[in-house]
């Protein structure tokens, strides 16, 4: 039986993988959760309780997300190939060496996994004196997979939503890669490389989105944008809620976003060397703080993403950290 350390209380303990593992009022706000694939309206007084960490032995040069099952993240080797890893809830890690046919130097700028354990990336690449960008989707045994290059237009996020297309935002350049010509580009892709949709967002500001979240939950795809805005679309690609960020957070602040499968939003912040976890009440349209017991919030934590109703956080220095959010 697979086992692995764990930490619970601040004592390691070793565990089998399987460990890890008016009324009439209340029933009408389930069942509209239920239909709108919302949860009903966070409380006020939310507390996210400590269920465990798990030791995975690794340094981070690039923070990764957790999405899914699986700790996904990469190093950039400034050579002909990348590093794309995962880690499980074992704390067991596996290694690709991500590579492009004919290209010298191949860079990833943003990873994501699927349900099933696939693999997106997204970043660019150096053939001869070429530059070129691209997609790609690598196969859950890691021995296939389809890439599509895609410049002008250079993506910057990735995830996958539920229905497996994959999500990208980025910018467009012109021909001579000397000017951006369009910011703020959602395209999709399906299983076979081929775009689905190109539009461009309604978003202010002309930063490029590189370290903007783009998420996504059973039902939907989420964005937090670098001008501080919290939007939601439909899995066909149309906004349906657009919600203001933490009021007085600056883009600095914000130490990771995770969407639960239930649609619950959690944005973790870092002000004067200590966390924060403010929960979107959708009522209010404000972002409610979390109580968290302060052994966990101080020094650096940041926010990686949901297994389940279970945030999974890290201060750092390989540990992932996971709360119960109910």
């Amino acid at each position: 039986m697979t086992r692995c350390n764990v930490i619970v209380d601040n004592r390691i303990k070793v565990v089998p993988l399987a460990c890890l593992a008016s009324r009439r009022v209340c029933v009408a706000l389930i069942a509209l959760s239920l239909l709108s694939g919302q949860e009903a309206h966070p409380s006020s007084h939310r507390v996210f309780t400590h269920l465990l960490d798990i030791e995975t032995s690794a340094t981070w040069r690039e923070v990764p997300r957790w999405d899914g099952s699986l700790l996904v993240g990469f190093i950039n080797s400034q050579s002909a190939g990348s590093i794309i890893y995962t880690i499980n809830s074992e704390g067991q890690r596996d290694e690709i060496l991500f590579t492009l046919k004919e290209a010298g130097y191949v860079s990833v700028i943003d990873a994501a996994a699927s349900a099933k354990g696939e693999i997106a990336a997204v970043g660019s690449a150096l053939g001869g004196e070429r530059a070129t960008s691209y997609v790609a989707r690598i196969a859950t045994n890691r021995t296939s997979q389809v890439v599509t290059r895609v410049w002008p237009y250079c993506p910057m996020v990735v995830t996958f939503a539920s229905d497996g297309i994959i999500w990208t935002i980025g910018h467009i350049k012109d021909d001579g890669d000397t000017r951006i010509t369009a910011n703020h580009v959602l395209r999709r892709f399906d299983a076979a490389g081929k775009l689905l949709t190109s539009a461009i967002l309604d978003v202010p500001g002309n930063s490029t989105d590189e370290i903007s979240y783009l998420r996504s939950s059973s039902d939907r795809v989420a964005w937090f944008t670098r001008s501080g805005e919290y939007i939601e679309f439909a899995l066909n690609g149309t906004e349906i809620n657009r919600y203001a960020g933490p009021s007085g957070v600056a883009e600095r602040d914000i130490s990771g976003v995770a969407v639960s499968p239930a649609n619950q939003v959690v944005i973790g912040t870092m002000v004067n060397g200590k966390g924060q976890f403010l929960v979107l009440d959708r009522q209010s349209r404000e972002w409610v703080p979390v109580s968290v017991a302060p052994e966990f919030t101080a020094g650096w934590v940041r926010v990686l993403g949901f297994e389940g109703s279970s945030l999974v956080t890290t201060n750092g220095n390989g540990r992932l950290r996971r709360f119960s959010t109910k």
